[in-house]
């Protein structure tokens, strides 16, 4: 076993530095101004030269149109394309020894920053494990990109090392997707942040527990992230390949 993978086992995630070249996520990057300057262009605002800025004109501009925009992120190509690099790929296969990978989902964009907060809407999400919206192959884990570089005052990812160890910690009984758990099951000191530049790609176990920091300055934390399942793991073949994820058609007219 290689220092990587007995780092990953040991601490529920690992941090790959320059796994991803830094021109494919400025790509990225400028596919998301696009995305936010289009509406920009058809409420005639002047178009900024930042994507910061495009998102925080358009937030303020039109709220509505902002939060349906920020929501039709993950569907981008460029994001997909990211996510599937071929370099997280051949990492994957060379490291972890998986050759069939399933993607048991879509895409997810991170966005916080204190200008772009939605009224009476979530910041981040709370102390949670993965898993239990997946629950695919037991080794499976998710691909988190930084799309800027991300310090410890910058709405870091925050992890517990060793948490994936304890499998499935009790939640909080809501109407919530995200499976908040039980604050007596973990300690608050453990949280760790996990520090991060362009171009690193974090792995991190399905079963870890996580959270986004409530730590940021007013620069824009940008990030994306899917999960990866492993088709030869033995319980997941035995299970028939199961997905949280539900796949459904609204065939009315939007």
């Amino acid at each position: 076993m290689n220092e990587i993978i007995k780092n990953y086992f040991e601490n529920g995630f690992y941090v790959t530095k320059s796994l991803v070249p830094k021109e494919v996520i400025d790509e990225t990057i400028v596919s998301i101004k696009k995305h936010f300057d289009n509406q920009l262009i058809y409420l005639n605002q002047e178009i900024p030269n930042d994507i910061y800025d495009s998102m925080k004109l358009l937030h303020k501009v039109d709220i509505e149109r902002y939060k349906k925009t920020a929501g039709s992120l993950w569907r981008k190509m460029s994001l997909y394309n990211l996510l599937h690099h071929e370099n997280i790929q051949n990492f994957v296969k060379e490291n972890f020894g998986w050759n069939d990978i399933v993607i048991p989902g879509g895409q997810v964009v991170h966005i916080q920053a204190d200008s772009l907060k939605i009224p009476n809407g979530y910041f981040g999400l709370v102390a949670h494990q993965d898993f239990p919206s997946v629950q695919g192959s037991l080794d499976g884990f998710v691909v988190w990109i930084p799309l800027v570089d991300i310090d410890v005052n910058r709405y870091p990812l925050e992890v517990i090392p060793g948490s994936h160890k304890n499998g499935v910690l009790p939640s909080i009984e809501n109407n919530s997707s995200s499976w908040e758990i039980k604050p007596e099951c973990y300690n608050e000191a453990d949280f760790i942040p996990a520090v991060c530049e362009v171009g690193d790609v974090i792995f991190m176990s399905n079963f870890t527990v996580h959270r986004s920091s409530q730590k940021g300055d007013d620069r824009l934390r940008l990030a994306c992230s899917t999960r990866y399942d492993n088709a030869d793991e033995e319980t997941f073949a035995d299970r028939c390949y199961p997905s949280a994820y539900i796949r459904t058609v609204q065939r009315i007219l939007i």
